[in-house]
This record gives structure tokens, sequence and C-alpha cells, in this order.
């Protein structure tokens, strides 16, 4: 489920709500005041997979002549 970002005109806060993609056009209620709060655009993130680390130093070839 997306997170989507709200400013409130009024108190001048902003929050994030979780909601379904069907739902990312319909108003947000600011839970401080009631009032409607602005969509902000907002940039994208994902993480995909993992990243392993060896224990062992990674290997090199020696250099000539060493």
């Amino acid at each position: 489920m997306p997170i989507y970002e709200y400013h409130c005109p009024k108190c001048k806060i902003e929050f994030e709500l979780k909601r379904h993609m069907s739902e990312y056009n319909q108003p947000a209620i600011c839970s401080q005041c009631g009032s409607k709060a602005q969509k902000l655009i907002s940039g994208f993130a994902s993480k995909t997979g993992s990243y392993l680390q060896s224990p062992k130093p990674p290997f090199r070839r020696a250099k000539a002549g060493q």
C-alpha cells in the first residue's frame, strides 16, 4: 500500500497517510484541525533484493614483481 504525503493549509503541518491506490484522489482530512489537506508531490523510493558482504577480503591478483 503506498504512502501519500499531505499538507494542511490551516495548521501548516505535513503528514503521511497509507492508502489504497484507488483512494489516492480522495481528500485527506487533517487529524489536528479537521480541514481538507492538499496532496504533495513526493519522490518514489524502492528497495529490492539485498546486499550481502563476504566475511573475507576480496580476491586481488598480486601485481607483477611482488
